[in-house]
């Protein structure tokens, strides 16, 4: 399966604020074919930070981040 949309992740994130469990959450939607792993994953997120789409700040590669290759001497 593919990356969960944004709109997949608000919806797994106010069914877990609801107190469903993972396996509740993946009958709830049966046609989408989620994994369990996956579920788990974006619950987690939603445990330790209160949010299935927001990163905190700062998290993620730098914006001064650059590749060798596309440098030029």
């Amino acid at each position: 399966m593919g990356k969960l949309s944004y709109n997949d992740k608000l919806r797994m994130q106010t069914l877990r604020e609801q107190g469903l469990i993972v396996k509740a959450i993946i009958s709830s939607y049966p046609g989408n074919g989620r994994k369990l792993s996956t579920v788990k994953k974006v619950c987690s997120r939603v445990d330790l930070t209160g949010s299935a789409v927001l990163h905190k700040p700062g998290s993620g590669r730098p914006a001064t981040a650059y590749a060798y290759c596309s440098l030029s001497f």
